[in-house]
């Protein structure tokens, strides 16, 4: 595979495809428990609604589309996650063969995502709107070094969808527009671009697309803030000057945790050539430095505004995968050749490739190995046919407090309408009859007599006095493929009308 990739870079796109097909397949052969994000598509997919939660909604409108079509399935949720990562990374050597004249460096730019444990590990079992994010940061700075290149209407209508897209991708996509606009700004073609009349229509592009989330948005500030605030604040100091060094600190730690493997690799592989070849060289060079220096310092910026104490390598890597590409362009421009250290380099993700498939086998299908078992392995299939077959009825709404249960149940429970009291702005229609009980389902450690608060207030506000008594029940199901004592505690409660 590296001697054909070294004489046929353009092969990298099937090997991609390759990959992705089996990721696919394992996540077909590993046990069906849903991880976090995944079950927050499989409850979303309910819903095709113009904002749904902290997040923007364009992966929860993709994913939705895909269920509407399909069904909601192991499947479904899995092609669709593989599909964008496919795309993001076809997306990626697309860019990078755009802007480097080797496509063997297109090449390596691209199979070094293999190198950031953030992309070939997290991204693929969970991180979904960070992984669509990165998508279409790849297609926005395509669509603008296009433009900046050989401008034409359809460069900047690409610009405009996929600015419009981006926003709806994540919210800090706005860091990435402010910073590209300041690299276009430097560029000797930049500002005759932007004053360009069809840029224009890039902008009413974006908006329009934009528009029926951003109406939701005005309404909703609060819920779409909020939580993520309160989560960038967690385990603040107590003094000023220490929140003040926290934040910076934490985001040049999550930087160096991100960048160490891919630098230590190509360290390793280029040595000195690439230590001594760091500084802008092209135009395409300051290009991507001036987007990466903007970013940083915005961030920053915000760091002191808003009191940032709490960094997350998933809201920092979107910020910085570009960077293979950027120190592509820097060696080729200091004559490294490609060819001279391509077999070398591509040991590295050629092995990761196949880790990386294998060890999601191992960990699920022999959990005792690793002391624990994984989320794929929790028993929801298991607790819900048991509890339904000592019930001998099927609920007419699954009612939870969390949305790793909900996504879960929902999974198990396709034709059911399942709500979540965390979500409290989405609601469904539900039939509530003798003959179709509610089902309170919770997560819990202990036994208790009672329902949870949340579900607890919920049952009084939307039920009130037409409930019947609600008995508390509990069950316990080993973990699939899990040791004896590797056991996951349900709490439930089956709701009658009077």
């Amino acid at each position: 595979m590296r001697n054909l990739l070294t004489r046929k870079p353009d092969t990298v796109v099937l090997l991609l495809a390759a990959y992705f097909v089996v990721s696919f397949v394992v996540r077909m052969l590993v046990p069906n428990g849903l991880r976090v994000d995944e079950s927050q598509q499989a409850f979303f997919s309910q819903w095709l609604v113009a904002g749904y939660d902290t997040q923007p909604p364009l992966y929860n409108w993709f994913q939705t589309m895909v269920v509407s079509v399909f069904g909601l399935s192991i499947a479904t949720i899995a092609a669709a996650k593989n599909l964008v990562l496919f795309l993001l990374f076809l997306s990626y050597y697309k860019l990078a063969k755009l802007v480097l004249d080797d496509r063997l460096f297109a090449v390596i730019a691209t199979l070094s995502l293999f190198t950031i444990p953030q992309v070939f590990w997290q991204a693929q079992r969970d991180l979904t709107h960070t992984v669509a994010q990165m998508l279409l940061i790849n297609l926005f700075i395509y669509s603008i070094i296009k433009t900046l290149k050989a401008p034409s209407l359809l460069s900047y209508v690409m610009i405009g969808v996929t600015l419009g897209l981006g926003m709806l991708s994540k919210y800090n996509f706005t860091l990435v527009v402010s910073g590209a606009l300041i690299a276009v700004l430097l560029h000797p073609q930049g500002l005759k671009r932007l004053l360009d009349p069809r840029f224009l229509l890039s902008l009413a592009i974006a908006v329009l697309i934009f528009l029926p989330h951003g109406l939701w948005l005005l309404d909703n500030v609060g819920l779409a803030a909020n939580r993520t605030l309160n989560t960038m604040a967690q385990d603040a100091p107590a003094g000023a000057l220490a929140k003040l060094i926290k934040g910076p600190t934490e985001f040049f730690a999550q930087i160096i945790v991100i960048m160490a493997p891919l630098v230590a690799v190509y360290a390793i592989v280029f040595g000195r050539k690439f230590l001594g070849n760091l500084r802008p060289t092209t135009i395409w060079a300051h290009f991507f430095d001036t987007i990466f220096l903007a970013i940083a310092l915005q961030v920053l910026l915000l760091v002191f505004a808003i009191g940032i104490t709490s960094m997350r390598d998933r809201w920092v890597l979107p910020f910085l995968f570009l960077m293979p590409i950027a120190f592509c362009l820097k060696m080729q421009a200091r004559g490294i050749r490609a060819e001279d250290f391509a077999k070398r380099f591509f040991v590295a993700p050629l092995a990761v490739m196949l880790l990386v498939p294998s060890f999601v086998l191992i960990r699920a299908h022999v959990p005792a190995l690793f002391g624990r078992p994984e989320a794929y392995n929790a028993p929801y299939q298991e607790f819900v046919s048991g509890i339904i077959a000592e019930e001998g009825r099927r609920p007419g709404l699954v009612l939870t407090d969390g949305w790793l249960a909900s996504g879960n149940l929902r999974l198990q429970l396709p034709d059911v309408p399942t709500l979540c009291t965390f979500f409290g702005n989405l609601t469904v229609d539900y039939e509530w009859s003798a003959e179709k009980p509610i089902l309170a389902v919770w997560l819990t450690s202990n036994e208790g007599t009672v329902l949870p608060p949340e579900l607890d207030t919920w049952v009084q506000t939307n039920l009130g006095s037409q409930k019947s008594v609600v008995t508390v029940r509990h069950k316990s199901v080993g973990y699939v493929r899990g040791r004896p004592e590797d056991q996951r505690l349900f709490g439930y409660a089956w709701i009658y009308p009077r």
